[in-house]
């Protein structure tokens, strides 16, 4: 009798065992998807194969109405778009971060986001940067060196179309929630005989080298005399980009080149290749913030 008991109380035991186990083992994934925590959408399962990064394109930000379109949003869609981006987990990044995981193998945080804005508006300064503080969130802002040149002088201002003093892209800089980088000196124009950064027609490969060279040097040496510190990545204005523009801004000593080509880039550790022509999605106003962020994000890695 005390055998057959012992026995069935062995078989529980072993029972409950096995039960006990296969909880032990299942529990972190089931817990992870009934809390809808995503999984890290940068983290690489090789070296090699890279990290996703995606990054949200902004340019001017207003509080009128009437004034918000395709490149204008309002300050509270901006916030809205950083607290989102919070609580989803993701941990903001800027060009000298990737430049120092491509180049260094400095790991990157596991689920990086690139907040970008072009042109140097006075409203990124006005709007954008205490709502950064307020998030503890960093964002990369392009000057565009002659429209900084412009406001830095004696001319009527207005926050519905001046640019940033040199002033004001130094305590952006000094903030330590902005890094400033070049979007040409000026060739942010379509009106002429060249469209932004593009070969104008008849021109030889010296010759755009030249007027590359030219405008952009102007523009490093302004921003360095501004902040300290001379960009690392060249902006191209509305997104032009010629065939031989990226050899020679290399030959220049940029480090990373940001396009207006929709989608999000893969960058790489020992491939500097991976940090040229970086895409981004363009933050339109109107949707809903969590609408906007599903839809470009749709083909992030999870």
């Amino acid at each position: 009798m005390i055998v057959k008991l012992n026995y069935k109380l062995i078989s529980f035991l072993c029972a409950v065992l096995v039960v006990a186990g296969a909880c032990f083992l299942f529990e972190p994934r089931d817990a992870a998807q009934a809390s809808g925590k995503e999984t890290s959408s940068a983290e690489p399962k090789t070296a090699e194969e890279g990290v996703q990064v995606p990054i949200v394109m902004y340019h001017h930000m207003l509080k009128e109405k009437k004034r918000l379109g395709a490149y204008v949003v309002s300050p509270e869609e901006f916030e809205s778009d950083v607290k989102y981006l919070k609580d989803q987990g993701f941990t903001t990044v800027v060009v000298e971060d990737l430049i120092h995981y491509v180049n260094q193998g400095t790991p990157l945080p596991k689920k990086p986001v690139m907040i970008t804005f072009d042109d140097g508006y006075e409203s990124t300064y006005e709007y954008a940067l205490p709502i950064l503080k307020k998030y503890n969130a960093k964002a990369v802002v392009s000057v565009v060196g002659a429209y900084s040149d412009l406001y830095s002088g004696n001319v009527q201002k207005n926050i519905s179309y001046s640019y940033m003093t040199w002033e004001q892209v130094k305590e952006m800089q000094q903030s330590g929630f902005v890094e400033i980088q070049n979007h040409s000196y000026d060739m942010h124009e379509q009106k002429g005989p060249r469209h932004g950064a593009r070969m104008v027609k008849g021109e030889t490969v010296e010759e755009y080298k030249q007027a590359l060279q030219d405008d952009l040097m102007l523009t490093q040496e302004k921003i360095k005399q501004a902040t300290g510190k001379a960009p690392t990545c060249f902006t191209y204005p509305f997104g032009y980009i010629a065939k031989h523009s990226e050899e020679i801004i290399k030959e220049l000593g940029f480090q990373a080149s940001l396009s207006c080509a929709s989608g999000i880039s893969r960058v790489k550790q020992g491939d500097p290749d991976s940090l040229f022509s970086l895409k981004r999605y363009n933050r339109v106003h109107g949707g809903t913030t969590e609408s906007f962020f599903k839809k470009a994000f749709q083909n992030l890695e999870v």
